[in-house]
């Protein structure tokens, strides 16, 4: 990799030059105080923000013949080319950043500031301290999903836009660069639809990333995956890389692309085992309505826009995925739709749905028998519950007869991390002999009293 770019989990920050004291006036028999005169936009955007902002603490598997996309030779400044053909067999602690976006516990962050990791911990500036589970990782497009069980609602980050962008307006990070944690930034958005274009070292082709965001950010390691907000404090991109051969040049993925990519990333019909039946674009239009689904029962018809889900309104589609994200078969949804102007209110019942035999389509289509990984397992592999499923048998000569082995854990199929035999039979269930699909193993190896961990990945061929 030449060195153009070096990987800082980097974020991007922005100045912000705003004129206060000569643009308010502090004569007159209402004098302003000075507190509010020193209370520019950025301060009001950090009060508001900061507490939906959190540090992200890794241990990550530094390991040979892993699988890497563009995104990771981009951002790991700690990769050495003899890593891709000598064992690897060491640990390493890093830091991030990223931003609760609903009040469940989903988290967004970059991809490359989890991926490869054994264990995560998002901490909160108020000291709380939370375990982590990946839900989805698109290394391609550098994004992360992260969930974290709370009790109590968390605080948020409002969605903006990053299609309207002027070149100079002001934007604001917030980060954890080195561990300081929720440190801020500012400058200036310096360009837009900024394209990269970086080797990857698996296919020796160039890969183009044509729609960056580009301001003038002092990044620092950890900054990756914190949030880019404008001065109304509304996202509008995930702070991500800086150039390391320059000064202030930093990039930022747009929201846009987060949005595009977020309802796959949530899959809450896999997830929480209902059926609705219905497609919905980013203009909230529904394109697609299933057969004999609960929504065509209702009378939903592709073109209906929905404006409200439950007396909500829905400025956006991810209003509607989010309100899905705690349904569960049984409950009923209230859509308010338009369609040529004219409204109405349907109530959909969400229908039960049977998970598919994950096990029995692990073995037809993947040649592997896996088992859950129960916690006296997991204990003496060192390794949590929900780390992924034990391969209990491999098929010979199978797709998966490539070097996995017995006993290694698999932890991702494509984009999602796989904890239980009903979200494998989800993703395969679709696929057909021929289709390929990435899968990603943990393998343990204890010896002498020492245990080391190793993560490899590779594409096998769907029979």
């Amino acid at each position: 990799m030449n060195s153009l770019v070096r990987c800082f989990c980097g974020a991007f920050i922005l100045t912000a030059s705003l004129m206060v004291g000569a643009e308010r006036s502090i004569a007159g028999p209402q004098a302003a105080s000075p507190s509010d005169v020193r209370r520019t936009p950025i301060v009001e955007v950090f009060e508001r923000t900061h507490q939906a902002v959190v540090n992200i603490s890794t241990t990550q598997v530094i390991r040979s013949r892993r699988h890497l996309s563009p995104f990771d030779m981009f951002f790991d400044d700690q990769l050495n080319p003899d890593d891709f053909f000598q064992p690897s067999v060491r640990k390493a602690t890093s830091v991030g950043s990223g931003f609760v976006i609903h009040p469940s516990g989903y988290i967004v962050t970059n991809a490359h500031v989890v991926n490869n990791t054994i264990d995560r911990k998002v901490g909160f500036d108020d000291g709380r301290s939370f375990e982590a589970a990946i839900v989805a990782l698109d290394v391609e497009h550098d994004l992360a999903l992260l969930k974290i069980q709370t009790d109590h609602p968390l605080p948020t980050i409002t969605f903006g836009r990053s299609d309207d962008l002027m070149v100079g307006e002001t934007v604001i990070a917030i980060g954890n660069p080195l561990g300081y944690q929720n440190t801020l930034t500012s400058g200036v958005v310096s360009a837009v639809q900024r394209k990269l274009e970086i080797p990857d070292r698996q296919t020796g082709q160039t890969v183009v990333y044509p729609d960056l965001i580009q301001i003038d950010a002092p990044i620092n390691p950890g900054n990756s995956g914190g949030p880019l907000l404008n001065v109304l404090g509304e996202l509008i991109g995930i702070n991500t890389a800086i150039r390391g051969d320059a000064q202030n040049i930093g990039f930022a993925i747009p929201v846009h692309s987060l949005q595009q990519m977020l309802p796959a990333m949530l899959q809450s019909e896999q997830h929480n085992r209902f059926f609705l039946g219905i497609n919905v674009d980013e203009d909230r239009r529904i394109t697609e309505v299933a057969p004999q689904s609960p929504a065509q029962r209702a009378s939903v018809k592709v073109g209906d826009v929905i404006t409200g889900v439950n007396d909500r309104p829905a400025a956006t589609a991810l209003d509607y995925y989010f309100d899905l994200i705690d349904r569960n078969a049984g409950d009923t949804v209230t859509l308010h739709l338009n369609h040529d102007g004219t409204e109405r209110k349907v109530r959909v019942l969400l229908q039960e749905k049977l998970p598919p035999n994950g096990e029995e389509l692990a073995w037809e289509k993947l040649g592997l028998k896996l088992q859950p990984l129960t916690a006296e397992t997991a204990k003496s592999m060192r390794l949590r519950p929900d780390a992924g499923l034990l391969i209990a048998e491999i098929h010979p000569n199978g797709p998966s007869d490539i070097g996995i082995v017995r006993n290694d854990v698999l932890t991702f199929i494509g984009r999602y991390h796989v904890t239980d035999l009903n979200e494998v039979g989800d993703l395969l269930k679709d696929t057909k002999s021929g289709d390929k699909i990435y899968v990603e193993i943990l393998r343990v190896d204890q010896q002498n009293g020492t245990v080391a961990m190793y993560r490899d990945g590779a594409t096998v061929r769907i029979r």
